[in-house]
């Protein structure tokens, strides 16, 4: 009996080896590549409250990134990052006022990039100190001259708030073209210079003596109208007093003189006697005259 000279072989033939290693090397490549991409970092975080700008090679490009998470190609493309929240710059100012006096104070302008703005932003000023030096101080200088010297240094105090308005007014329509948004223009209180200050303070001493003068004067004049007004009545008084007693005198002397006369026109001679005779004591007179009549008789000695 003679033996098989081969066993046949119940296993699949193995594949070529180069296709294999084709696989091998492609999946190799495949990490290579995520593992540079994740060592260059091509993700760019804009966190809220700002605004990314993606730019080529330094060229920006005019539409904003939302907050969130972004791609830039690495080596060619980057993301930078712009602030839309407040910022305020504050400036002190020395002005010169329509009658020459000087006045000082602080302006503080709050402002924000809008969105839209961004990229104007950026590739005009890049920081918020660079703006705030280039455009919004000298601006708010030049403002606030061009407002205090119209008005005289009292005005500033008595018309603050119009004074106030319009130097807002103009500082957002000096940094409209620079696409700024302004969202306050804080004007502090108008300082003076310290002859100025006593000036006023003496004014105000000379206006308040003057004011307690004038009162003084009118309560003195009250007082005199017063007196004028209680010395008539007092003289009005006493006239009307002598009056009165004057006509109650004539009254009563022409009472008296009515009476006398009616009573002269009664008495008689016979009434006469015996109101004489109810009235003697009874004594004689010592001595008589040749013409002396008789008491209650009438008659001389000698008839």
């Amino acid at each position: 009996m003679r033996l098989p000279t081969s066993v046949p072989s119940t296993f699949p033939p193995l594949p070529p080896a180069a296709p294999f290693r084709r696989l091998i090397i492609a999946g190799i490549a495949v990490a290579v590549v995520l593992v540079a991409l994740l060592a260059l970092n091509p993700f760019y975080t804009v966190q809220s409250g700002t605004v990314g700008l993606k730019t080529a090679f330094g060229s920006v490009q005019p539409e904003a990134l939302p907050p969130g998470l972004h791609f830039a190609i690495p080596f060619y493309q980057s993301v930078v990052t712009v602030s839309t929240q407040p910022q305020t710059v504050t400036s002190n100012e020395t002005a010169a006022t329509h009658d020459l006096q000087t006045v000082q104070t602080a302006i503080a302008v709050t402002f924000h990039i809008d969105p839209a703005e961004a990229s104007y932003f950026w590739q005009n000023f890049r920081s918020f100190d660079t703006v705030g030096q280039r455009i919004i101080t000298p601006s708010v200088s030049n403002d606030v001259k061009a407002i205090t010297a119209r008005y005289d240094a009292q005005e500033l105090v008595t018309s603050r708030d119009r004074i106030d308005a319009e130097i807002k007014d103009l500082v957002v329509a000096s940094l409209a073209p620079y696409h700024l948004t302004v969202e306050t223009v804080n004007v502090a209180n108008f300082a003076f210079s310290e002859a100025y200050e006593q000036a006023i303070e003496q004014k105000q001493v000379a206006q308040q003596q003057a004011l307690q003068a004038q009162y003084t004067l009118q309560q003195t004049q009250i007082s005199a109208q017063q007196q004028v007004v209680q010395a008539k009545a007092a003289a009005d008084a006493t006239v009307a007093t002598a009056n009165g007693n004057a006509q109650a005198t004539v009254l009563q002397a022409q009472a008296e003189a009515k009476a006398n006369t009616l009573v002269n026109a009664s008495l008689t001679p016979e009434i006469l006697q015996l109101r004489a005779l109810s009235r003697w004591n009874g004594v004689m007179p010592t001595y008589l005259t040749g013409n002396t009549p008789l008491p209650f008789i009438g008659a001389t000695p000698g008839r």
